[in-house]
């Protein structure tokens, strides 16, 4: 090829008129099509946390600056919901999807802060100051207020001019250092804001099964039949947990029932609404109690083998015009001694494995309800007596082997002050069924917060209780220990089916463990 001297003038003007407009801002600018953008996530730091909102205990995700180069400062600036969550599979509420609002908040305290007495004004100050001036009022109170022995002359080691406020959503661990550092000091005012959550279902569920918290993970209610809620609303505060109720709903065709004063977000999906009048919980419980033990609705080989039905009360045992037995009218107190068991020569229990025997607990439980008629519960709850059958029946289709029913209860429980009888109402119902250990059964406590243990479990601890083994870990077999699924020499307990293995521990309130004849 060729270039004459004219098509070179020609060329290099075309090219003059080109660069002229492109510096004058003619050129056609980039399709964004063909850039890709930078992934926000691509440099940041990930870690995994649970939001502590409420006790489902959402997995999450966060995103921080700060990969180590030299000029990032570590900085939250994305939370999503952890898709290897067993309980939240990724999903997040409102509360958990707004933590970093949270975190970055203007109102968020930073540091310690100081309000002198009489001043209506905060005044930060440094660290060092905070922890010397705390130390030394602590210091200065303990030494002028700490008891060592009381008026009897029993040493106590107790300081009782000063409380401790901790928080109910900082880590288990924590908890349990608040709860060390305290009891070393002899503190014993220490509170947080899972007491009044709390304190009633440990009340409730610890005489009845050994331990007082939730018997159930959040992803086995999907395996129950049957889902009664009371004194709760999961749909509406514990949205993500929730997701496992509408899963038994599919995966079993379960019943959702919802008892509640006012027809809230649960009752608009459940199957069944029913109205009760605030606080007559108990009422409607122990009449369904009294349902299940006239009509025989209960499972007798799990209420024999399993409960403290057959175990034979003391004679000086009674319950008259509303008070039991050893009740001091002027010390405004109970003597126990007669609510005991009756013991044979060798100091066990007597059982009468028939349950006909007129003092045990079975037919002494009997006599107590047969007073919560359903005409008397519909008279007092408010709830149409045509509603209370309808839902007795159903939790009575429960009582064979082979299904589950489940409670769900929060703070409308809790927060009366009869919680724990209601709590414990509840219990008593999940056992004359057989629904307890079994898969999908059990009394769930909806918490608010999801690090309650470490703060109200009694401390210090060095040891877990008997039976009571770490997940996933192979324990040597032991008298009175559940048989471990994960080892093939020894049999599973399957719905329904019993099991010499299983421990025969028959708790009393105060009392050391009774255990079944036979047993050590």
């Amino acid at each position: 090829m060729t270039l004459g001297r004219r098509q070179f003038f020609k060329l290099c003007t075309a090219g003059a008129v080109a660069t002229t407009a492109v510096s004058l801002g003619f050129a056609p600018t980039t399709a964004n099509a063909s850039q890709s953008r930078q992934y926000k996530l691509l440099r940041a730091r990930e870690t995994r946390n649970n939001c502590t909102y409420c006790s489902v205990g959402c997995g999450i995700l966060m995103y921080s600056l700060g990969d180590g180069a030299k000029n990032a400062k570590a900085r939250i600036f994305h939370i999503e919901g952890d898709p290897d969550h067993p309980v939240s599979r990724g999903s997040l509420c409102p509360k958990g999807a707004g933590l970093v609002d949270y975190i970055h908040s203007e109102q968020r305290l930073l540091y310690p802060e100081y309000r002198a007495p009489g001043s209506d004004q905060w005044q930060r100050v440094s660290w060092d100051y905070a922890i010397e001036r705390i130390a030394r009022l602590m210091k200065d109170d303990r030494d002028a207020n700490f008891i060592e022995k009381n008026a009897k002359g029993v040493t106590v080691n107790r300081w009782l001019s000063t409380g401790m406020l901790c928080s109910s959503a900082a880590s288990s661990e924590t908890g349990s250092l608040d709860q060390r550092f305290t009891r070393a000091l002899g503190i014993l005012g220490t509170d947080s804001q899972a007491r009044v959550c709390h304190a009633p279902t440990v009340s409730a569920l610890a005489p009845t099964f050994g331990r007082g918290a939730m018997t159930n993970n959040w992803v086995d209610i999907k395996n129950a039949n049957v889902v009664l809620i009371m004194g709760g609303n999961p749909a509406e505060a514990h949205p993500v947990g929730f997701k496992w109720v509408i899963e038994a709903k599919i995966r079993n065709g379960a019943k959702v029932i919802v008892v509640d004063p006012r027809f809230n977000r649960s009752a608009a999906v459940a199957d069944i609404y029913s109205p009760v009048r605030a606080g007559s919980d108990v009422t409607f419980l122990m009449g369904m109690v009294n349902y299940l033990l006239s009509n025989d609705r209960i499972q007798h080989e799990y209420v024999r083998a399993y409960t403290n039905a057959s175990l034979i009360v003391r004679s000086d045992y009674r319950f008259d015009d509303g008070l039991f037995s050893g009740y001091d009218a002027k010390a405004r107190r109970y003597d126990r001694s007669s609510w005991a068991y009756e013991l044979d020569e060798q100091g066990h229990a007597r059982r009468d494995l028939s349950l006909s025997h007129p003092r045990c607990v079975l037919n002494l439980l009997k006599q107590h309800v047969s007073r919560y008629t359903p005409e008397r519960v519909s008279q007092i709850c408010g709830t149409p007596q045509a509603d209370f059958l309808e839902i007795c029946e159903i939790m009575a289709s429960t009582s064979v082997p082979d299904k589950t029913a489940t409670f769900l209860y929060a703070l409308g429980w809790t927060h009366h002050t009869t919680g724990a009888q209601m709590i414990r109402g509840s219990g008593m119902i999940q056992l004359l069924l057989g629904n307890i250990g079994m898969a999908g059964g059990g009394v769930n406590a909806l918490r608010g917060h999801s690090n309650i243990p470490g703060l109200h479990r009694p401390w210090p601890a060095l040891a877990a209780p008997a039976g009571l083994h770490e997940p996933a870990v192979r324990q040597p077999g032991q008298p009175g220990d559940l048989p471990q699924g994960n080892d093939p020499k020894r049999p599973t307990a399957r719905p329904g089916q019993l099991l010499p293995e299983h421990p025969q521990v028959l708790y009393q309130p105060d009392e050391e463990p009774v255990r079944r004849q036979g047993h050590p």
